[in-house]
């Protein structure tokens, strides 16, 4: 069958259907990483329509284990090809069957190394996916450019969840829970931090009650600009100088209210083996990236740059003077083993633990 990517510029590009039938619109995003499915899951990609500039997805087949969640979160996907016949062991079942069971419609022999190239051009921040004859191309279009996403915390907890034990647990972290995945929980308990999920939009009211010592704002679908309520709660939990380590949306959220203006991106950094400097020591980290944009500079006073994006020079962490807060744009990795943020988080719970916190950047 054939299906038909349409821009919100008006461009329409011919290619394969695959997944399930019918039309969908969303955000354009673009990923350089192999791990679909992942993206797939990841609460964080609500709204969009991913496209994968890898030439082939889809090769590790699906599993739960490369799960973030049991449902898939993104509104449609982009490929040069989705592999017929995934070629791992621990495979249950091929990404083309994962998602037409999940009703997710995508298209396939789209050059995404080119529709990355132009979308960046263009500027190009929505489009559709459609399988199938099709008329009503006026409308859509018209859909497609006034498409502002839906609820960005759809699988965010309702009410304070906490997970580890409080025995031998070094320390107690709530968690300002977008949606994120229990990746980040895992990774936490695992260097035995407890973990408490609070709900977004009453996190700073909630935390400030006591019981917790560091609130972390993780990873996100969205824009901080949408939530000015979340916003005003942390600038008064940075006045009352607690810990507050944030990653991904969560550094928008902290550089917000540290009184950072964001800017949207001309190429998004969303993918895998991104470098970013850290200016302290000079060690280059490859990380995980989602975001499309960054704090204008020159940053607000107070606020230090403690690593750039070693290809556009893009401010990917900060901290600010005297208080013991810091923030990362880049993502927190599930495997200790594999450094970058792991050791981030390692690092800032030990200084946490000494009562050193404000040397956290």
């Amino acid at each position: 069958m054939q299906a038909t990517l349409l821009l919100d510029d008006g461009t329409k590009i011919p290619g394969r259907a695959a997944g399930a039938p019918g039309v969908t619109v969303g955000e354009l995003s673009v990923y350089n990483g192999h791990d679909a499915i992942h993206r797939l899951t990841d609460p964080a990609s609500a709204g969009q329509i991913c496209a994968f500039t890898q030439p082939s997805v889809g090769t590790w087949g699906v599993n739960t284990e490369h799960c973030e969640t049991g449902t898939p979160w993104l509104r449609g996907l982009i490929a040069r090809e989705i592999a017929p016949i995934p070629s791992n062991w621990r495979s249950a079942e091929t990404l083309d069957f994962f998602l037409r069971r999940n009703l997710v419609t995508a298209i396939e022999g789209i050059d995404t190394l080119e529709l990355d190239r132009y979308a960046a051009e263009k500027q190009i921040r929505r489009c559709a996916v459609v399988s199938g004859d099709f008329s009503g191309w006026d409308a859509l279009l018209a859909q497609v450019r006034s498409y502002r996403g839906g609820d960005p915390f759809p699988a965010a907890v309702k009410t304070p969840v906490t997970y580890g034990s409080g025995k031998n647990a070094v320390a107690h972290a709530a968690v300002c829970d977008f949606g994120s995945s229990h990746g980040l929980t895992q990774l936490l308990n695992s260097i035995r931090v407890r973990v408490t999920l609070l709900p977004p939009y009453d996190a700073p009211t909630i935390f400030s009650r006591g019981g917790y010592d560091v609130l972390i704002l993780p990873n996100g679908a969205g824009s901080p600009r949408s939530h000015p309520g979340i916003t005003e709660g942390l600038r008064g939990l940075i006045a009352s100088d607690v810990p507050l380590l944030g990653f991904g949306l969560g550094f928008r959220f902290v550089a917000q209210a540290a009184g950072a203006r964001l800017l949207p991106m001309r190429r998004a950094h969303r993918g895998a083996w991104l470098p970013v400097t850290g200016l302290r020591t000079g060690a280059v980290l490859y990380t995980r990236q989602d975001h499309g944009q960054t704090p204008e500079e020159p940053l607000p006073p107070g606020m230090t740059v403690t690593h750039r994006n070693a290809a556009d020079g893009t401010a990917e962490g900060f901290t600010l003077e005297g208080k013991p807060v810091s923030a990362f744009h880049f993502l927190p990795c599930s495997d200790l083993r594999l450094g970058g943020t792991g050791e981030i988080l390692s690092a800032f719970f030990n200084l946490l633990r000494r009562g050193d916190i404000s040397d956290a950047g």
